[in-house]
C-alpha cells in the first residue's frame, strides 16, 4: 500500500509540475530586454525556510518556485536584515537596514509623517506605474496609509484606503477565526506548530481569500500603464492549518525533521531567553516521532499550497499578457527553526534556518546577459531588491540606498543582519558563504558608537564545516585572525550605516 500511495503521489506531483509550466514565459525562450519599462510582480510569503524549495529539498513540492528559479536566478546565499515580520518588511520596503528606518522589532513602526524615505511602492507610482498590492505588508504598531498602493486589499492588518477581508467576507473571517483560536496568539503554540487538516475551503483562510482578490483583480484590470503588483501571503508561518489535499501529497513515514544538537541545554549566547523557549522546549522534548514529522510535514504542506496558489495566479498574468515583459521576484521575510537547535521554533536569533531566505528573480524582462537556472551565490540582501528593481525600470532614487543593484554592482563579500530583541543588547551577523560571526553590544544609539569596547560576548562559526552551528568558536586560537578580519568588517559596515 505504502508503494502504491508513493507511485500515486509522484504522478500528482507531475502531473502539477506540467500544469504549472503553462505560467513560465521564459521557460523556453526569453525575448530582448525592452525599451518599454516592465511590469514588477513583487512575491512574497512569511517564515520560509531557505531550503524549503523542491530543488534544494527533493521531500518539498514548489514546482511554481522550482520553474522560477530554472528561469532565473536562485540567490542561494541571500539573507534578511533581521530575523521577524515588522523590521525586514520595512527593511524591503523603504530599502534601508533597521538601524536606518528605526525599527527594531514586531512592537516597533513608523508613522506616515516620519517615514525615512519613499517606499517601494511610492516610487514605482510616482514613475507613472498602476500599484496593486495584495496581502501582508506589516508596518508595525501604527495604522498606516497605503504607502503608494492605488489598489490595496489586505487579509488581517488594517492600512487606511485598504479593503479588508473582514469587511468584504465577515462570516468566512469568523470562521477562520473560530478555527485557529486554540493555536494562541500568532497562530504560534505547539497546537499552531502540530497542526491539523482544515475544515474551511481555500476561500475561507486568508491566503486563499488574498489569491481570489488577486485573481479577480488581474482578469479585470484595464490599464495601460506598467503594472507594480505586490502579493504577499502569511504562510507558512504557524498554524499548521493547511486545506484538504495538500498533506496528501506528502510520505508522513519518510518524513525527515529536525536534529539536535548533544547538548542538555539551549547554547545561543546572542538570543538566550528570548523566542518563547519553555513553551516549546517543553513540548517538542517529549514529542513523539510522530508528532514532529507531522509538524515538519505540515509546515512542508503549507509552503506547497501557497506554491500552488502563486502558481495560479502567474498563469492568469500569463493569460493576460503581463508577463511578456516582466520582472518577477519572490522572497520571504525571514526563515524557520522548525525545532533545530536545540527546540527553537519560528525565528528571533541569527542562525541560519532563521535569517537565510529563499530569493528568486526570473521574468522576460531580466538582462540579456541573465542566464537560465543560475544559482548565484554571492552574499545577497533583502534590501537589494530595491535598488535593482528601481534599476531595472529606469528609476533613480532620491537619496543613495546601501543595498546592491544585483545587475550592476554586486561585490559585497559579507552580509548583515540584525536582531534587536533583548532590552539594552544589539546582536549584528557577518556572514561569508565559509563562516559567520555574532557580535552582541551594548545597544547604542549611533553607528559610529560601536566599537570593540562595547562587545558583550559573541560567536563564529565555521558553516562548511559546521552547518548546523553547533560547535561556537569564539575566541579559540584557530579562529583568531579571522574573527578579527570579520570583527572589522562588522564594524566598518555599522560606521557606513551612519
Amino acid at each position: 500500500m505504502k508503494n502504491i500511495k508513493r507511485v500515486l503521489c509522484y504522478i500528482t506531483i507531475l502531473c502539477y509540475i506540467v500544469s504549472c509550466k503553462d505560467f513560465d514565459s521564459t521557460a523556453t525562450m526569453k525575448p530582448k530586454y525592452q525599451a518599454k519599462r516592465p511590469n514588477i510582480i513583487f512575491i512574497m510569503d512569511d517564515q520560509h525556510r531557505y531550503d524549503a524549495l523542491g530543488m534544494i529539498n527533493p521531500q518539498v513540492i514548489t514546482p511554481t518556485l522550482d520553474s522560477l528559479a530554472r528561469s532565473g536566478i536562485l540567490y542561494s546565499q541571500a539573507v534578511c536584515q533581521a530575523p521577524m515580520c515588522v523590521p525586514s518588511r520595512n527593511s524591503i520596503m523603504f530599502g534601508l537596514y533597521p538601524n536606518q528606518t528605526g525599527v527594531y522589532t514586531n512592537s516597533g513602526g513608523v508613522q506616515d509623517s516620519l517615514m525615512p524615505g519613499k517606499t517601494m511602492v511610492q516610487y514605482f507610482k510616482d514613475a507613472g506605474y498602476e500599484t496593486a498590492g495584495f496581502g501582508k505588508t506589516h508596518w508595525g504598531k501604527y495604522k498606516t496609509d497605503t504607502r503608494g498602493f492605488e489598489t490595496r486589499y489586505v487579509s488581517e492588518i488594517p492600512e487606511k484606503g485598504a479593503m479588508s477581508m473582514q469587511e468584504m467576507n465577515p462570516e468566512a473571517k469568523v470562521r477562520y477565526d473560530a478555527e485557529i483560536e486554540a493555536m494562541g496568539p500568532g497562530e504560534e503554540n505547539n497546537i499552531g506548530y502540530l497542526g491539523f487538516t482544515s475544515k474551511l475551503p481555500e476561500e475561507d483562510h486568508r491566503d486563499g481569500w488574498v489569491t481570489k482578490q488577486t485573481i479577480n483583480y488581474i482578469e479585470n484590470r484595464n490599464d495601460d500603464r506598467p503594472l507594480f503588483l505586490y502579493l504577499s501571503y502569511m504562510k507558512p508561518h504557524a498554524g499548521h492549518n493547511i486545506p484538504k489535499g495538500y498533506e496528501d501529497m506528502y510520505d508522513l513515514d519518510s518524513m525527515k525533521y529536525a536534529q539536535q544538537p548533544p547538548w542538555e541545554k539551549d547554547y545561543s549566547p546572542h538570543s538566550a531567553g528570548v523566542n518563547r523557549r519553555g513553551l516549546y522546549e517543553t513540548y517538542w522534548k517529549n514529542a513523539s516521532e510522530e508528532e514532529w514529522k507531522l509538524m515538519t510535514m505540515r509546515y512542508y504542506a503549507n509552503v506547497t499550497w501557497i506554491d500552488d496558489m502563486m502558481g495560479s495566479t502567474l498563469k492568469t498574468m500569463k493569460d493576460k499578457g503581463l508577463l511578456d515583459n516582466a520582472i518577477i521576484v519572490y522572497t520571504s521575510d525571514h526563515g524557520e527553526m522548525l525545532g533545530e537547535h536545540y527546540y527553537r521554533f519560528n525565528k528571533y536569533n541569527l542562525y541560519d534556518p532563521s535569517v537565510r531566505v529563499p530569493m528568486i528573480l526570473a521574468g522576460s524582462a531580466l538582462p540579456d546577459t541573465t542566464k537560465e537556472n543560475t544559482v548565484n551565490s554571492t552574499p545577497t540582501e533583502n534590501i537589494d531588491i530595491m535598488p535593482t528593481l528601481l534599476d531595472l525600470a529606469g528609476i533613480t532614487p532620491e537619496r543613495a540606498l546601501p543595498g546592491k543593484n544585483l545587475f550592476a554592482n554586486n561585490n559585497r563579500t559579507a552580509s548583515f543582519s540584525a536582531l534587536h530583541e533583548r532590552k539594552g543588547e544589539a546582536a549584528f551577523m557577518w556572514r561569508t558563504n565559509t563562516h559567520k560571526l555574532i557580535l552582541v553590544f551594548n545597544r547604542k544609539e549611533n553607528m559610529n558608537d560601536y566599537t570593540r569596547d562595547n562587545i558583550i560576548t559573541g560567536e563564529f562559526y565555521n558553516l562548511e564545516k559546521d552547518p548546523m552551528e553547533w560547535l561556537d568558536l569564539y575566541d579559540s586560537k584557530e579562529v583568531t585572525e579571522l574573527q578579527k578580519k570579520f570583527t572589522d568588517g562588522l564594524l566598518k559596515h555599522l560606521q557606513e550605516m551612519d
